[in-house]
């Protein structure tokens, strides 16, 4: 179905934004698409018109999330020279987008398996994308001499990993994946202090 267009494409955002919204806080497997309809003040029927399915809308939202980090990431591998300084920043970066874009961390690796294949593929892409973006930092780092490095897509994975379980063993116990200012702030100092012993590993010495 074509989705493009002046009219049409006002209606897709406006319904990308409230599915994203909803998806964030109670997640794919919670939401209807009634609900989702309702939240807009309109008919199931008319929803469906845009989005065949509850699967199709989720990839829209989730496509959506991920265009918006990268193109921030992307922006900051522009501007900011210093490798060690540019791995600081994508850490926290990364933990501030994952804290507003909810339904990027809501999927974990290793439920994949369990999504539509569309899903499941934006997922696996998303991750070679920010190993790309890392590895790409260390091999400057590694250029310039500032970081002493073997492998760096290796270093890249286990850089990500480090992150991605940081944050998963935070909120392990939570039922919604909002996390307050006052937990913000403490995973905020751990992601700080990883980072800091991260990178410090990679000096030369």
């Amino acid at each position: 179905m074509n989705k493009q267009g002046i009219s049409g494409e006002t209606k897709v955002e406006t319904i990308i934004k409230a599915a994203q919204k909803r998806f964030g806080v109670y997640g794919v497997e919670k939401t209807t698409m009634r609900e989702i309809a309702d939240d807009l003040h309109m008919s199931k029927a008319a929803l469906y018109y845009y989005f065949p399915d509850k699967e199709d809308l989720y990839a829209f939202v989730v496509r959506k999330e991920q265009e918006e980090f990268l193109g921030i990431i992307e922006e900051d591998l522009r501007t900011v020279s210093d490798p060690a300084l540019n791995l600081r920043k994508y850490a926290l970066t990364r933990l501030s987008y994952f804290r507003k874009l909810l339904n990027l961390s809501r999927i974990r690796l290793a439920s994949l398996y369990g999504l539509k294949p569309r899903i499941a593929t934006l997922m696996i892409d998303f991750r070679e994308m920010e190993k790309e973006h890392i590895r790409k930092v260390l091999d400057e780092g590694k250029k310039s001499g500032q970081f002493d490095i073997d492998d760096t897509g290796k270093t890249a994975t286990l850089f990500l990993d480090l992150l991605r379980g940081l944050r998963s063993a935070f909120i392990a116990d939570k039922d919604i994946l909002i996390i307050d200012e006052a937990e913000f702030q403490i995973l905020s100092e751990k992601v700080k202090d990883i980072t800091d012993i991260f990178i410090n590993g990679l000096m030369c010495k």
